[in-house]
């Protein structure tokens, strides 16, 4: 793995990066029986519930670790693509995608709009902050990373194969797909929106037997941070919270699972939202969608 030279932070920023205690158990949010995606922004969550009643996919949110609640849009065939962020009024808003088309989540009153400058039947993932939004398309074998303009967008990034990627203030993280021993692996990329500077920050490489990933980073403005999950299945070793600070290029590490397959930061009191795909439990067939709660992190990669 490639690391790079960390400076100090100041002690007051240090001391807020590190949660007080461990997680003292999780909280279930929700229980179904196929594997979902969540997503977070602050103290907004948000995922995908297979409905049996219609075979389709209801967008679910919950706020500050409260009951959950149907959001009022129309359902979809797979999980939503939701990305959460904020205007640039601080507003919650989401993103995601219906029929290769980019839509704007108002996350207070509900109110959805079609973002009319963009839209190809190949976009997907869409991700927002500050106002802006960015998006993955595929084309030519590729996919490309493009940032949304007043009349359209435009490429940041062309790479054979980006898993995922989030908008921050300053800054947009995303995740390369890549050749490497064994199952390959997955590279983190931090990339400078107004410099272009774009550097390689972790890797996850398989290796042997050992299938590592890592799952789509989300973004905390209050710490300009990026918060994923790195999992390895084959080792059992390895599996950790994974929080890089842009502001002296800190690496901070907290206890992860295995099983995790998509998790977000939704803040120090709720810890990271994640669900799995092992649908299984002693009642029978469920996947978990759960909050952590506050989470023990540590300086270093470790």
């Amino acid at each position: 793995m490639r690391t790079f030279r960390a400076l100090l932070l100041a002690a007051a920023v240090a001391g807020a990066a590190i949660a007080p205690a461990a997680a003292q158990g999780a909280t279930i949010l929700d229980r179904q029986l196929v594997p979902t995606r969540v997503a977070a922004y602050d103290d907004v969550v948000m995922w995908s519930h297979l409905d049996p009643a219609t075979g389709q996919y209801r967008l679910v949110k919950s706020e500050n670790g409260g009951a959950p609640s149907d959001v009022r849009v129309a359902e979809r065939d797979r999980p939503f693509d939701i990305d959460p962020g904020a205007s640039r009024s601080c507003r919650a808003f989401a993103v995601f995608t219906r029929d290769g088309d980019v839509y704007r989540l108002d996350v207070a009153s509900e109110a959805e709009t079609r973002v009319a400058a963009l839209g190809s039947a190949t976009d997907r993932d869409p991700t927002t902050q500050g106002g802006r939004i960015a998006f993955l398309r595929a084309t030519g074998g590729r996919d490309e990373l493009r940032l949304a303009t007043p009349d359209g967008s435009r490429v940041l990034v062309s790479k054979p194969a980006i898993v995922s990627a989030e908008l921050g203030t300053r800054h947009i993280a995303y995740v390369e797909g890549s050749d490497g021993i064994g199952y390959g692996e997955q590279l983190v990329h931090i990339r400078n929106l107004q410099t272009g500077r774009d550097r390689v920050v972790y890797r996850a490489q398989s290796g042997g037997m050992n299938l590592a990933r890592v799952t789509k980073p989300s973004y905390s403005a209050r710490i300009d941070s990026y918060t994923w999950a790195r999992t390895n299945s084959g080792s059992g070793q390895g599996n950790r919270l994974v929080r890089y600070q842009i502001p002296g290029a800190l690496f901070l590490t907290g206890q992860g699972s295995p099983g995790w397959t998509s998790a977000a930061w939704a803040g120090y009191r709720l810890g990271a939202v994640t669900t799995s795909d092992s649908c299984t439990d002693d009642d029978g067939s469920s996947c978990e969608v759960a909050l952590t709660g506050p989470v023990r992190f540590t300086r270093g990669i470790s």
